[in-house]
C-alpha cells in the first residue's frame, strides 16, 4: 500500500481547540538561489541546468497516482511550447522507470520526463532541486539560473507568466487583469448556457466582485458569504439535478439559483479566487454536525496566517466566525486547489483509493469557466 493517498496530505498536523485539522504551507525558502541539477532523462540522456542559460525552466515533480497532477498537463504542455521556456517532468515515488513512462502516456505528457525516485529518501535525485511535500509542487528557475517562484499544489499558468512579465519588466498581466479576464469567460459561459436569467445572476456576481477589488479580505469574505447566503435557494441534488450526488460550478450555481452545502461552498470558494484571495488561504471543509439529522456538511475555512485558526463561513449561519466558536461542527476532510487534508475515507463521495471524483470533476468544469 502506497503511503500517501491519490490526493496527498502534506506537513505536519496542528490540531485546534475544535479538533479542525490543518497544515501549515510553509515555503522551502530556497527562492533566489542558484542550484544546479543534473538529471538522467529516461531515454539517458543527461539534462542540466547549465543547459537552459538564458531561458526559463519549470521543474514540476508529480506521481502516477496523483489526479491534480494529471489534471495540470495540459497547462504544462502549453507553457514547453514556449520559445522561452522548458519544462521538465519529474517523477516521484514510482513502482518503476516503466510504470513511470506508462504513466506519463497515459497522462498524455508531452513533457521530458526524469526518474526522481521516492520522494522521501534524502538521496533521491530530486533532491537536487528542493523538497516536496505533497503533489503537484513545481519551482520556477529564471534565465540567470536562480529559483524564481515556489508554486505547491495545482500550478496556475496565468500567474506564472505574469510572474515572468513581471520579472522582464514588460507590461504586467497584474491580478486585477487576470480576474477581469477570468470573469469575462465565466459571463460567456453563464449566457450561453443559462439566457437571460443566467445572464443578470452573472451580472450581479460581477457587481458584487467588483465591489471588493479594493476592499480588505474580511470585507470580500463577508461580501461573498452574504451574496451567496442571500441569493440561493437551498435545494438536493437530486431536485436540482437528478442525481443522488452532485457538486456544481460557480458558473452552474449562478445559473441555477440554488444548490445544497458543498454548492454554496464551491461558489464561494471560486468567487474568492476571482477577488484574488490566494487558494493556499482557503480549504473547503467536511464536517459532521452534532445534534442535527444530516450525517455530513460542508463549510469554507479561512485562514489569514496558515498556522493560526481559520474563520468559517456556512450557508447556514449569517456571521463568519473563528472554528473554536463553532462547536456544533467535528471535521472530517478538507482540501482546496492545492491538496488535501484529514481522513477521505469517512466520505461517502471518496472513491476506494482514496481520490475524490467530484471535485477533481468540478475542477476540469472549472477551466471552462476560466479558472485554470
Amino acid at each position: 500500500m502506497r503511503p500517501q493517498p491519490a490526493i496527498s496530505r502534506v506537513l505536519a498536523v496542528i490540531s485546534l481547540a475544535t479538533g479542525l485539522i490543518f497544515f501549515p504551507l510553509v515555503a522551502p525558502g530556497l527562492t533566489g538561489k542558484t542550484i544546479p541539477f543534473a538529471f538522467n532523462d529516461l531515454d539517458g540522456n543527461v539534462i542540466r541546468l547549465a543547459d537552459f542559460r538564458g531561458q526559463w525552466v519549470l521543474v514540476s515533480f508529480w506521481a502516477p497516482w496523483c489526479p491534480l497532477c494529471k489534471i495540470e498537463i495540459p497547462a504544462l504542455n502549453n507553457l514547453d511550447r514556449r520559445p522561452d521556456l522548458t519544462v521538465l517532468s519529474i517523477g516521484l515515488d514510482y513502482d518503476s522507470p516503466d510504470a513511470l513512462r506508462a504513466a506519463a502516456a497515459k497522462f498524455d505528457s508531452g513533457l521530458r520526463v526524469i526518474a526522481g525516485g521516492k520522494r522521501r529518501d534524502p538521496n533521491s535525485p530530486h533532491r537536487q532541486v528542493g523538497p516536496v511535500d505533497f503533489f503537484p509542487t513545481a519551482y520556477l528557475y529564471d534565465p540567470t539560473g536562480e529559483i524564481a517562484m515556489y508554486i505547491p499544489g495545482q500550478l496556475n499558468a496565468n500567474k506564472v507568466l505574469a510572474f515572468m512579465a513581471n520579472w522582464r519588466g514588460d507590461s504586467p498581466v497584474g491580478p486585477a487583469v487576470a480576474a477581469a479576464a477570468r470573469t469575462d469567460k465565466l459571463a460567456a459561459f453563464v449566457k450561453q448556457k443559462y439566457g437571460r436569467k443566467g445572464e443578470q445572476a452573472y451580472a450581479d456576481w460581477r457587481q458584487m466582485v467588483d465591489r471588493a477589488a479594493a476592499a480588505g479580505t474580511t470585507d470580500k469574505l463577508a461580501l461573498a458569504n452574504d451574496f451567496f447566503n442571500r441569493r440561493l435557494l437551498l435545494s438536493s441534488d437530486q431536485r436540482i439535478w437528478g442525481r443522488a450526488d452532485y457538486w456544481a460550478s460557480l458558473g452552474e450555481v449562478l445559473g441555477k439559483g440554488m444548490g445544497d452545502s458543498e454548492d454554496f461552498v464551491i461558489a464561494k470558494y471560486f468567487t474568492l479566487l476571482a477577488m484574488n484571495v490566494p487558494a493556499e488561504h482557503l480549504r473547503l471543509v467536511y464536517v459532521r454536525t452534532r445534534n442535527t439529522g444530516d450525517p455530513v456538511h460542508m463549510v469554507l475555512a479561512y485562514f489569514e496566517q496558515l498556522d493560526r485558526e481559520p474563520v468559517l463561513l456556512d450557508n447556514r449561519e449569517t456571521e463568519i466566525v473563528p472554528a473554536s466558536q463553532r462547536t456544533d461542527l467535528r471535521p472530517v476532510f478538507s482540501f482546496n486547489g492545492i491538496g488535501a487534508w484529514g481522513n477521505i475515507q469517512e466520505l461517502p463521495d471518496a472513491s476506494g483509493d482514496g481520490r475524490l471524483p467530484l471535485w477533481e470533476d468540478v475542477l476540469l468544469r472549472a477551466r471552462t469557466e476560466g479558472f485554470d
